[in-house]
């Protein structure tokens, strides 16, 4: 199990560090495009189709995974204060299965409509030039399959109360 715990954690981090060269390509980018722009008149073909179709959907979903293995999604405690240990323990088990759930589903959903858009080869047209759109409809299902893998995984620490180790996991 313990195997397992790793694994899912590395997934999360290398799909998070994914997002954050993604974040790191579209400042360069950006930045390169503005530059030019300014100084040469010249513009970087497809910069507003690259950044809205690849750069922030890495940017929004690829750390999915990783925001949940660390339990950092919006979080209501306001019952919290009122309840034992014991309950509490049970509501993070039933929040944890609804959500990879949630998760599941939009996983499915997001699966079928990536294979739609693969098959018929979706593609924007930028300066005359088509442009592939297709592969980023596959972020999508790869990082809510993630995060519901990192709620399974992480059902039989919440149910018994105790918590995993990771060196990459920071100090609360």
């Amino acid at each position: 199990m313990a195997m397992l715990y790793r694994l899912t954690n590395l997934a999360a981090i290398g799909l998070a560090l994914l997002g954050t060269l993604g974040i790191l390509l579209m400042v360069v980018h950006i930045t390169l495009d503005v530059v030019l722009r300014s100084t040469l008149s010249i513009s970087i073909p497809a910069t507003l189709e690259l950044v809205t179709r690849y750069y922030l959907i890495t940017l929004a979903l690829l750390p999915l995974g990783w925001v949940e293995w660390r339990r950092g999604m919006i979080r209501v405690e306001a019952l919290e204060g009122m309840m034992g240990p014991r309950l509490i323990r049970v509501s993070d088990v039933l929040v944890s299965i609804l959500s990879a759930a949630i998760y599941a589903v939009l996983a499915v959903a997001t699966w079928d409509k990536a294979m739609e858009q693969y098959q018929i080869g979706a593609y924007v047209m930028s300066l005359n030039v088509p442009m592939p759109v297709w592969p980023t409809y596959f972020v999508l299902p790869a990082a809510f399959s993630l995060a519901a893998l990192v709620c399974l995984v992480r059902l039989p620490l919440l149910a018994t109360g105790t918590t995993y180790d990771t060196p990459a996991q920071d100090e609360r």
